[in-house]
């Protein structure tokens, strides 16, 4: 019940960094149920809530079978993560966890360490141990018009492997690049649901759509930043 191998992880400390949010309000968010926030425990049990509905008489019957795994991905209930909220930094110490498993049923997480002793001892919950699914953050950046800052996040830890999908560099950081902006704002404005040839785009249609979007650039800046955003095949200097 983990969450694929193929599935990255982002974490709760790069998701602050990468939505420019605090921790809690990333959270809240997932308490709120926008974006789901995993854990992951190794040699574990969960056994099924026990549900009842409203004026039924309660029948005895054999308590919810216990599944053991030395591995599994779950989501902390939203009473559970209301209870770090304001506490990021700490850890949540419980006998016993509620949860959602992979299908979002809810269900009770029991630490299997030292119940050779007749008893399970207590479970830590590390709040930057939190993370989201590679999908559910590509989707929350989306439908929010976010451009993440870093990308192919997997384990915690481990550094980020292959080029950056190119993005719009956001005017409220603090190593904002003017330039670097227009230069990606016009390349997708101009090219990014090109499908065709590249060249019926020319370096004056690059130039004319800088000048209207940016008046105030030199046109020596202007020269830079058409020459940065002209595709290769478009460039006579290339060779083939």
């Amino acid at each position: 019940m983990t969450l694929q191998q193929d599935e990255q992880c982002v974490f709760l400390d790069e998701l602050a960094r990468r939505w420019r949010q605090d921790m809690d309000q990333i959270v809240e968010l997932a308490i709120s149920g926008v974006v789901p926030l995993w854990i992951r425990f190794t040699d574990v049990s969960l056994r099924k809530a026990e549900q009842t509905t409203p004026g039924s008489r309660k029948k005895k019957t054999k308590p919810p079978a216990t599944v053991r795994f030395e591995q599994v991905d779950v989501r902390p209930a939203p009473e559970v993560l209301r209870q770090i909220l304001g506490r990021c930094d700490r850890m949540l110490v419980a006998a016993e966890l509620d949860c959602l498993d992979a299908t979002g049923q809810p269900v009770t997480l029991t630490n299997l360490v030292g119940d050779e002793w007749g008893e399970a001892s207590m479970i830590g919950l590390k709040p930057t141990t939190l993370f989201a699914s590679r999908h559910d953050v590509a989707q929350f950046e989306q439908e929010h018009k976010i451009a993440g800052r870093t990308s192919h996040i997997t384990q915690h830890g481990q550094h980020p492997t292959g080029p950056a999908p190119l993005t719009v560099p956001v005017q409220n950081h603090p190593c904002f690049a003017p330039e670097l902006h227009a230069a990606a704002s016009c390349w997708h404005a101009l090219f990014s649901d090109t499908n065709g040839p590249a060249a019926k785009i020319g370096k004056a249609d690059i130039l004319a759509w800088l000048r209207q979007q940016y008046p105030h650039c030199s046109q020596t800046a202007l020269e830079r930043i058409a020459l940065v955003v002209t595709p290769a095949r478009n460039d006579r200097r290339q060779t083939v």
